[in-house]
């Protein structure tokens, strides 16, 4: 199948990708990541201070994290960078996790973890779906506003302290709209949430999934135009996860801004390809991602094989095991109670924020 085809019009819309006068968007395979990048300009602003030279044996070091969304982007966005030869990537993926509910899975202890095992310079992280219940919460505190929405800041502002360390390259992924609308309206409150406490951080860039997978409505679209015209079937029967050309079109975005960073097309060692680690006890949403097995690519997360680049049908089918994301049985209330340590040291250099405000 091919990855990661886009509209033009969907990357313009969420403002991470700007085309220059004549521009053209691009497809993107494995084999044509090797070619890139000449028809997108993206301007995600100065480089940070830990940029430097990469090479076939000093890659890049990226992780991508998250719930099972990650399930989708990390395969998707893994095959994508290995192809270069010079990005060596790790994702991690937890089904049914967030940060509201640190004792079904703690992400900042855990993603901890991973950046003191992986020491990666670039992360991705894209979490918030499952958070919606501590929506519901609705005293309001001592500013006027809801109460669950100081409390879930604090919680992002932890891991985002976890994820900076001392000063990487961090892209906060916002949650795409959902099928459901009362869901959807959740989702949007969350990713408001977490966009407002990124703007804090001009080190971290926000990349807004939520506006990349509507239509030109700002409504749910289950299929999108590519950039060839064609429609391709995004998201899972479901309505919530990705189909892994959903995973594509999202780890297009995510690569488009480290490339632009890094420049990773211009170093690129063509016929070297990075092996692809999935962390140990990762979880996923079967059909929702691409199959990656013994470090490569091995499928499409539907059981094909092949080479990732041929062309294949855009009609992915429902998931049939965990059709919908659900939170952990009998889980217990969402713990929002504020972090009691300080995160990190986070500061670093000045990278802005790339997208705008869900409308």
């Amino acid at each position: 199948m091919a990855l990661a085809v886009l509209t033009g019009a969907a990357l313009v819309a969420t403002d991470t990708i700007r085309f220059p006068r004549g521009g053209e968007p691009r497809l993107m395979s494995e084999a044509n990541a090797l070619r890139a990048p000449g028809g997108l300009d993206v301007d995600p602003g100065p480089p940070p201070a830990n940029v430097r030279p990469l090479s076939a044996d000093a890659p890049l070091r990226l992780w991508i994290g998250g719930d099972s969304l990650a399930g989708s982007l990390g395969p998707s966005l893994g095959v994508m960078t290995a192809a270069t030869g010079v990005v060596k990537p790790v994702y991690s993926s937890r089904v049914s996790s967030g940060l509201s509910s640190p004792s079904f899975y703690d992400w900042p202890r855990h993603g901890a973890e991973q950046m003191q095992t992986y020491d990666p310079e670039a992360v991705v992280f894209i979490v918030g779906t499952n958070d919606f219940p501590v929506v519901a919460d609705r005293p309001v505190g001592p500013d006027g506003e809801p109460a669950w929405r100081s409390a879930y800041a604090a919680r992002v502002e932890e891991m985002l302290g976890v994820l900076i360390g001392s000063g990487r390259d961090v892209y906060w992924v916002g949650a795409p709209v959902m099928r459901d609308d009362d869901l959807s309206s959740d989702v949007r409150e969350i990713n408001d949430v977490a966009r407002t406490v990124v703007e804090r951080h001009p080190e971290v860039t926000y990349v807004d999934g939520y506006r990349l997978f509507s239509d030109e409505q700002g409504d749910y679209a289950a299929s999108l135009p590519n950039s060839t015209g064609d429609t391709e079937r995004v998201r899972a029967g479901d309505g919530i996860h990705l189909t892994p050309a959903g995973g594509d079109r999202l780890a297009e975005a995510v690569y488009q801004l480290l490339d632009a960073r890094w420049n990773i097309h211009a170093q690129t060692v063509p016929g070297h390809r990075q092996p692809i680690t999935e962390v140990e006890g990762s979880t996923r949403i079967p059909g929702t991602g691409r199959r990656v097995t013994d470090g490569q690519w091995s499928g499409d997360g539907s059981g094909s094989s092949g080479d990732p680049t041929a062309t294949s049908t855009t009609t992915t089918t429902a998931p049939s095991e965990k059709p919908t994301e659900q939170l952990p049985t009998e889980p217990e209330p969402p713990d929002l109670t504020p972090p009691t340590s300080p995160p990190p040291n986070t500061s670093a250099t000045t990278v802005p924020t790339t997208a705008p405000p869900a409308g």
